[in-house]
């Protein structure tokens, strides 16, 4: 009876361990972009994309290879093709004589071989190629960028709900304490109902907005789940330390690595080897080629042909091709890849002042939103200190309900204008980074 017992709390307790839940998992936000960046779809398309790009190049390089190919036939001449020759061959003039020629069974086989010795084609075609593999890189880092962008964001969106949610929960505690105090002087008669009624609904207001940031930030984990590829059952926690921005707004950045200026840059080598290629056409190819052949005939069918019915034929030579007129579909091609590449110096002249504009008001925009959130750091505290001796004061009964009520407002209110700073900060600094094209450090 006792090992039963015995072997029923060991059982009991096994039970209890192995459905604890599992422990939260405290993540960063460096952790969690690079969690999105390993698992994101986005950029997993993006690197297949290069794979093609390479392979496609591969391609390309191919063409430039030696090409050998094997061919063989086997005819068998139910009725001989019939040919007429005039018949003043044979006596018969101004007469046509049908004579059949060849032979019954025909096997023939061949060895042909080619190679590229000179193409300016394909040196053009060779850099395109490479030029858009880089392309596919850039647009990667630019997909990443965008990424990091969204996951940071909404990062510091669920790290300020929660802070929310706990100034709440403080805020909620504080007036658990003055409603107990105020049913205490309710019963000995000092306050109306009434008054012992406002800290209630206050208290339930308050609590109403526990529950929908609660919501809210259960929504934002889910958003960080997704991005991360985690399973939407993980637990998950958040670092809660807000740090202010850190970033230099003083640093000197080069508007040229910017990842939309290199983009475009790479997109005028693009043009500009597309150019290269149009003209390339101009240009003479010569090619190397060689051909083995056998062929043996007979009236007579052999399995593998007459044993002494084998002749050969080989040569080897070279193949000019010379463009002389094409209709001038080589002048317009190139006159259109011109009007391509004016396009893109267009539109880089006109990006990289737009870039400036950003990182001038991003800058702007960033230091504002640091003062204005050291300020209210600062008002927070103030309030908190009104708060507090406001409760001390109504306590005593220096101070009416409605003074405490209004002190404890006013803290709400400084809460949220300082969750609210925070935000705007961390967003302000997430686009003063990405408007200098430096947004990808945040992941090293």
């Amino acid at each position: 009876m006792k090992k039963t017992a015995l072997f029923l709390v060991l059982l009991l307790s096994a039970t209890l361990i192995f459905a604890q839940p599992p422990a939260e998992q405290l993540i960063t936000l460096k952790q969690c972009l690079q969690k999105a960046v390993e698992y994101s779809p986005r950029l997993k398309i993006q690197m297949m994309d290069q794979q093609k790009l390479q392979m496609q190049h591969k391609v390309n390089v191919g063409m430039g290879m030696p090409n050998v190919n094997i061919s063989g036939s086997y005819d068998d001449y139910l009725n001989l093709p019939t040919q007429l020759i005039p018949g003043v061959i044979f006596g018969y003039p101004g007469q046509m004589i049908p004579v059949q020629f060849g032979t019954s069974f025909n096997i023939s086989g061949s060895l042909d071989f080619s190679q590229m010795v000179y193409s300016q084609s394909y040196y053009s075609a060779l850099r395109i190629s490479r030029l858009m593999m880089d392309q596919g890189k850039l647009t990667g880092e630019s997909t990443q960028t965008g990424l990091v962008f969204e996951v940071a964001q909404s990062y510091y969106y669920a790290q300020i709900s929660r802070n929310q949610i706990r100034n709440l929960e403080s805020n909620l505690e504080k007036l658990v304490k003055a409603e107990n105090i105020a049913r205490s002087q309710y019963a000995n008669g000092l306050i109306m109902k009434v008054d012992v009624d406002r800290i209630t609904v206050n208290k339930l207001n308050i609590q109403t907005q526990i529950d929908r940031l609660r919501v809210t930030y259960e929504q934002q984990l889910n958003l960080q789940r997704y991005y991360m590829g985690l399973d939407p059952a993980t637990p998950i926690v958040f670092t809660d330390s807000i740090t202010p921005a850190t970033v230099n707004l003083q640093a000197t950045v080069d508007p040229a690595n910017h990842i939309d200026i290199r983009l475009l840059e790479k997109q005028k080598q693009l043009a500009m080897a597309r150019i290269r290629l149009n003209q390339a056409s101009w240009y003479p190819s010569l090619n190397l080629i060689g051909s083995v052949n056998y062929t043996n005939q007979s009236n007579d069918f052999y399995l593998a042909g007459n044993p002494g019915g084998w002749y050969n034929t080989t040569l080897v030579g070279l193949r000019l091709s010379v463009p002389v007129f094409n209709g001038l579909q080589r002048k317009y091609a190139v006159s259109q890849s011109k009007v391509d590449l004016d396009e893109l110096k267009i539109s880089e002249e006109d990006t990289r002042k737009s870039l400036d504009l950003q990182a001038k008001d991003a800058s702007g925009r960033l230091l504002n939103a640091i003062t204005d959130e050291e300020r209210q750091r600062e008002n927070i505290k103030v309030a908190d200190r009104v708060f507090n001796i406001s409760q001390e004061q109504y306590q005593k009964g220096i101070i009416s309900l409605t003074d405490l009520l209004n002190a404890e407002s006013g803290l709400s209110e400084a809460q949220t204008n300082h969750s609210l700073a925070l935000v705007q900060m961390k967003i302000a600094e997430l686009e003063f980074l990405r408007a200098n094209g430096t947004l990808l450090e945040i992941l090293k």
